[in-house]
């Protein structure tokens, strides 16, 4: 075999196992993970949330200004620091799930569900046909451009990526095991904050913890993921001792904000 070939070889192997995602690290990993929303549209912070040891990060085009092109630098940049890269999409729809896992992300949140046949519709299109809606985009950055085989493709983009969706008001999360039990769907997230103004419960409320310990149980029992966020550190690890998978920190513009003035402040003290 020629040189080149050899070397065009290799490579193509080397990127074949690649191809074991997130879910697969996930479950050799053993343990809950600590993550961030990302709402500063920088390369430079979230190279800096990696350096601090953060194991994932949510790009939040929800509630953030992240366009299309900057959504993807910003889950090359993770990836390349060695976090797992999601995406919160901008909503319930199914209009952006195509392209967002083109681009590589590790998985999809969908915000504000309300319904089981919204999951139902919104996982499925993040579903290669026949068993659902995504359609061939082999040639792309989810593809590795194409340098691997196309079933290696499909059998990532079936089963590693994280297809979760939000479930943030009182009824809804009553629901978490019938949202659980739908085909395409692997992980469930509890939205605390748009619990909290549609009930008035405070994330301290014991019936509001209590319903997040069923969640995660839930989620245990179906064996898939379960996510929340949670206030500062403390939160943090009470939920992961709840057994949670994906527990968020803050933000990345909270955790500055609070680091600047704390900094000031006690410069202004001393």
């Amino acid at each position: 075999m020629r040189p080149g070939a050899a070397r065009l070889v290799r490579l193509l192997n080397g990127v074949a196992e690649m191809m074991d995602g997130f879910m697969t690290r996930y479950a050799a990993g053993g343990r809950g993970l600590i993550g961030t929303w990302v709402k500063i549209p920088s390369l430079e912070t979230v190279e800096l949330l990696g350096h601090a040891g953060f194991d994932f990060v949510v790009i939040d085009m929800e509630h953030a200004p992240h366009s299309m092109e900057m959504m993807y630098r910003l889950t090359v940049a993770a990836q390349a620091m060695g976090m797992a890269a999601f995406v919160r999409l901008p909503d319930r729809s199914d209009a952006n799930v195509q392209r967002v896992l083109d681009s590589g992300s590790d998985g999809l949140l969908v915000p504000r569900v309300t319904s089981l046949e919204q999951a139902r519709e919104i996982t499925a299109a993040m579903v290669f046909s026949p068993d659902g809606e995504r359609g061939l985009g082999a040639t792309s950055r989810a593809g590795r451009w194409g340098l691997v085989p196309i079933a290696d493709y499909v059998r990532r983009g079936n089963d590693e990526c994280l297809r979760m969706v939000q479930l943030e008001d009182w009824d809804t999360l009553h629901q978490a095991a019938d949202y659980a039990a739908l085909p395409h769907v692997n992980g469930i997230f509890v939205g605390l904050g748009d619990l909290f103004l549609s009930s008035g419960r405070p994330a301290s409320d014991p019936e509001v913890d209590a319903l997040a310990a069923d969640v995660a149980r839930i989620a245990r029992e179906n064996n898939i993921l379960s996510g929340i966020a949670a206030t500062g550190p403390e939160d943090g690890r009470h939920y992961l001792e709840m057994g949670y998978s994906l527990v968020m920190i803050g933000n990345d513009a909270g955790l500055f904000g609070r680091a600047a003035a704390a900094a000031v402040t006690a410069t202004r003290a001393g």
